[in-house]
């Protein structure tokens, strides 16, 4: 076994992906194991011939940005990068990075305070979204459709979180949407598929039960997604792309950096775990040459 060929999977846990992953990898010839917090020391010491790469996929925003940061000062690459990760877990610092790279985006702004929350949405015009500046599976999404939805979302939040170490949070226009969204999912710089994701709800979320339907990539989705990937480099991605109703325009939501994808696979068929092995190994056999 040499160096060259050995990829780390950080994870928290083996779900469906990873194991998936786990098996994609080895078909490439690879030799793939996973890697646990745990784990960790034992790399960065140097207790070993240093992997070719690593694979981050920790459940936790926060340990995926730890070990990729680590990983990457012991010179281990990561997949994704760290500063990435860190991009990618922040919908603030997304927000930002789009607007000066002018990627379309709904229209978001920071909010550090209750009262700027206030005075946002009555800015933006109501409805508006508020949002956790990190989380995944819709939790803690917020519409605001008049004035007592803002004083009611304040006294909740007032009430866990007394001394607004949670803020800030984005407040965000709201996108009418024709009752789906889009994902799409990105290996390297390739969209390997693009999913609607249909539900009555505004959530259109397949945790919250959205129904999941495979679509071509089309001509404006491929655009979006290398608008994208080149301002954060090219990687693993589930690229969140939503419709305006009234007008028809495509805007980028947001971008995960650790895209679940094994339920969706089983219903479109596509193998992801296997485009994104075979990824891996051409960019292990270039960076060898």
């Amino acid at each position: 076994m040499t160096a060259s060929d050995q990829v780390l999977l950080s994870v928290t846990m083996l779900r469906p992906e990873e194991k998936l992953l786990l098996g994609a990898l080895r078909d490439e010839g690879l030799t793939a194991r996973p890697l646990l917090m745990e784990d960790l020391a034992e790399i960065v010491a140097g207790h070993s011939g240093p992997p070719a790469l690593a694979l981050i996929r920790n459940l936790s925003h926060r340990d995926a940005i730890n070990v990729s940061r680590r990983l990457e000062h012991a010179g281990v690459p990561t997949l994704n990068r760290a500063a990435t990760i860190e991009t990618c877990n922040d919908k603030g610092l997304q927000a930002l990075l789009f607007a000066r790279h002018g990627i379309p985006h709904p229209t978001t702004r920071h909010a550090f305070s209750f009262d700027q929350v206030r005075r946002t949405v009555a800015d933006l015009g109501m409805p508006a979204v508020v949002k956790p500046v990190s989380g995944s599976w819709g939790r803690g999404v917020s519409k605001m459709t008049h004035a007592d939805c803002v004083e009611a979302w304040a006294a909740g939040r007032e009430s866990a979180d007394v001394t607004g170490k949670q803020f800030p949070v984005v407040v965000q226009e709201y996108i009418d949407k024709p009752g789906h969204d889009l994902r799409v999912v990105v290996v390297g710089r390739t969209p390997v598929v693009a999913i609607q994701r249909v539900s009555d709800d505004w959530r259109t979320n397949t945790h919250l039960g959205a129904e999941v339907r495979r679509v071509e990539v089309s001509t404006e989705m491929e655009k979006l997604c290398g608008q994208v990937v080149d301002v954060l480099g090219p990687g693993f991605y589930g690229v969140d792309l939503v419709e305006d109703r009234s007008t028809g325009e495509l805007l980028v939501l947001e971008v995960n950096a650790n895209p679940e994808f094994a339920r969706s696979s089983a219903q479109h068929g596509v193998n992801v775990a296997g485009h994104l092995a075979a990824y891996v190994a051409e960019t292990l056999t270039a960076s060898a040459v």
